[in-house]
């Protein structure tokens, strides 16, 4: 039986350089169809948000999965910011999503907003200072 060091070769580090700038040339590519897509994603969830369906789980479970795969997509992009918004904007679909709490709709579409200022200023990162107040007024409101 063979050993993985029978089937790994040895890579010179120019190589793995190489990968690592071809990989962040590829996520650079990806980026415009990115906050395309997340745009889109946003202004279908506030839509989803104006009009909500209360006891109507396909629509929960589609508003659940939009902010999902926002959470899940921002760090890719260097957007922390994003993805931690987005998991605050997921608890709040989980805890009240069903449209019971009459306060929903302005909570939800306050992380909506504040995901698209995000994306518009391709604010970078957690946000410093400015994006953990942020963060702390979204979560207040969960």
């Amino acid at each position: 039986m063979s050993s993985i060091r029978d089937r790994v070769r040895l890579m010179p580090a120019s190589n793995l350089d190489a990968m690592q700038q071809t990989a962040t040339d590829a996520i650079e590519d990806l980026r415009t169809a990115y906050l395309a897509v997340s745009h889109s994603n946003i202004d279908q969830l506030l839509q989803m948000i104006e009009a909500p369906a209360p006891h109507d789980e396909a629509w929960q479970s589609l508003v659940y999965r939009i902010a999902h795969d926002l959470k899940g997509q921002g760090s890719t992009f260097g957007h922390e910011l994003v993805t931690k918004i987005a998991a605050s904007l997921c608890t709040l679909i989980r805890k009240s999503g069903t449209c019971e709490d009459p306060s929903f709709a302005k909570r939800a579409n306050a992380h909506c907003e504040a995901l698209r200022v995000v994306l518009d200023k391709d604010i970078r990162g957690n946000g410093g200072e400015n994006g953990l107040t942020l963060l702390k007024i979204l979560s207040s409101e969960e």
